[in-house]
């Protein structure tokens, strides 16, 4: 899976890169979505029913177009982020992370020693061991750690965070930081923004890749000129919905019309 090792690479050169969310677990849906001229695609175990045990029936159908995907598990749990691995994600992104002590923890479970302590047992990753000794080899240089920044707790102590070995992106969750910070969801200025800002700033500062959602187009040539370089925006399902309700409201238009 070199797609997997060239996104990290991408990350490492400073990229602009754009991902996808998908929420639905159907190998046809992620199929479709990997077809779409996106960087990546981001699988959400956290608020969507995906589980780190669908993900090897799943990835085949991004692997069909070498689309590397980051599987986001519901909780820092050891063992959702080493099944996620094992399946053949290019990465996984926690949510909520406060401190560098839960980074680090982070990074160990992804990662096998000596930088780590993730057990053995890569079954898709590897090719089902066909693979094995190179999978083991290169599993560092395939595999990417994103740290989602989404409280005051974690924006305190982001530069502690961004300094944790192994740690490769801190992605901001807006709605989710702006819901701690005590300012309205959605609209990036003022504090929301200067928080994004100091994230920018702290993954600068330790060769780390900033990212972050953005609910609006608007928002990206702003948030890159801030120094982020990965971005997320729209989704399986928010594509389902626009494109039938611009559809429909098409048609409800041209039938009345002819009415």
């Amino acid at each position: 899976m070199s797609f997997n090792r060239q996104f990290k690479e991408r990350l490492a050169a400073g990229d602009a890169l754009l991902g996808h969310w998908v929420s639905v677990a159907n190998s046809t849906v992620l199929e479709v979505m990997a077809r779409l001229p996106c960087d990546f695609l981001l699988l959400d175990g956290e608020h969507a029913p995906i589980r780190p045990d669908d993900l090897v029936s799943l990835l085949p159908a991004s692997d069909l177009h070498g689309k590397p995907v980051i599987f986001r598990p519901r909780s820092r749990s050891d063992a959702h982020i080493k099944a996620a691995l094992d399946a053949g994600v290019a990465g996984i992104m926690v949510p909520m992370v406060e401190t560098a002590a839960q980074a680090r923890a982070i990074v160990e479970a992804a990662h096998y020693a000596p930088l780590g302590r993730r057990g053995i047992g890569p079954l898709r990753a590897s090719s089902y061991y066909d693979s094995f000794d190179d999978y083991l080899l290169s599993a560092s240089g395939r595999t990417t750690v994103i740290v989602q920044i989404e409280s005051a707790a974690g924006l305190a102590n982001v530069r502690e965070i961004a300094a944790v070995d192994g740690v490769n992106v801190l992605y901001v969750g807006p709605a989710d930081l702006a819901q701690s910070l005590g300012v309205p969801i959605g609209i990036m200025e003022g504090s929301l923004l200067q928080a994004c800002e100091t994230v920018a700033d702290a993954a600068r500062m330790a060769g780390r890749v900033a990212a972050i959602d953005i609910v609006s187009p608007e928002h990206a040539t702003m948030l890159f000129e801030r120094g982020f370089r990965l971005f997320t925006h729209g989704s399986d399902i928010g594509f389902l919905q626009e494109g039938g309700r611009r559809t429909c409201s098409e048609m409800a238009a041209l039938i009345g019309k002819a009415g």
